[in-house]
């Protein structure tokens, strides 16, 4: 029970990371506040349902979470959205898209939940890049751009924030089996069974990367056993580079 008495917060929490990641941080104690643009089949102790291209609702958000429920631990800026295609094939849309829901937001919520944290004696933020942040693969440049941008936020926040108490670090994941992997197969006229097959059949490890297997290091970077951990970047990629 690493969390107990811990107060979390979980964006994207309707998504398969998210969930998982949610009823995991209730299973070791913690009391969650989830958002998403619909959690209403989330189970969680405070529900924020939202929009986080609007910046008013991210900017107020870690507070509306100390609010409810007295207090704020730990930050899991976990949504996040994927922009395929070279960057002849995309569009002003796309980019304000990516960036907005995988850089601004999470700057934002990043920038609300310091203060409160550090008055609250400290806490921990991991914050979700991709192994394509640090190593960038072909034909995702917003992606690639967005996570990098992530990744070194990181870096900054772990080293301006330590001596606050706040831990801030992120996870670095390859490719996870998730609604949104499969949908994105499936919109490219793709069998997303097939094809998660054959990107199984890439990893050293045997199989692309579940949620839970992201979710225990996003539990890991939270928790009292990463307490020395700062503006690290963790790679879980089952063993399988970029390509």
């Amino acid at each position: 029970m690493r969390f107990t008495g811990k107060k979390a917060l979980v964006t994207g929490a309707a998504g398969g990371i998210g969930q998982t990641l949610v009823r995991m941080l209730q299973a070791e104690g913690a009391q969650v506040a989830v958002t998403d643009r619909d959690t209403s089949a989330i189970t969680a102790q405070a529900h924020f349902d939202g929009d986080l291209l609007d910046t008013g609702f991210c900017d107020a958000l870690p507070g509306q979470v100390v609010a409810e429920m007295g207090g704020l631990d730990i930050l899991c800026n976990n949504a996040g959205v994927i922009t395929r295609g070279d960057i002849t094939a995309t569009s002003d849309e796309d980019y304000a898209l990516t960036m907005g829901v995988n850089v601004e937001a999470p700057f934002r919520l990043c920038r609300a939940a310091i203060p409160l944290m550090a008055e609250n004696g400290g806490g921990a933020i991991v914050n979700t890049s991709s192994c394509w942040g640090l190593r960038p693969g072909s034909n995702h440049p917003l992606y690639v751009m967005s996570k990098a941008a992530i990744a070194s936020l990181t870096q900054c926040l772990g080293r301006d924030h330590a001596h606050q108490g706040i831990r801030v670090n992120a996870v670095c994941p390859n490719e996870v089996n998730t609604p949104m992997l499969r949908t994105g197969f499936a919109i490219r006229g793709f069998d997303p069974d097939e094809a998660v097959a054959k990107l199984n059949a890439s990893v050293p490890i045997g199989h692309i990367a579940e949620p839970d297997e992201i979710a225990d290091v996003i539990l890991f970077l939270a928790s009292d056993a990463a307490r020395y951990m700062c503006g690290a970047l963790v790679e879980v990629n089952g063993g399988k580079p970029v390509t």
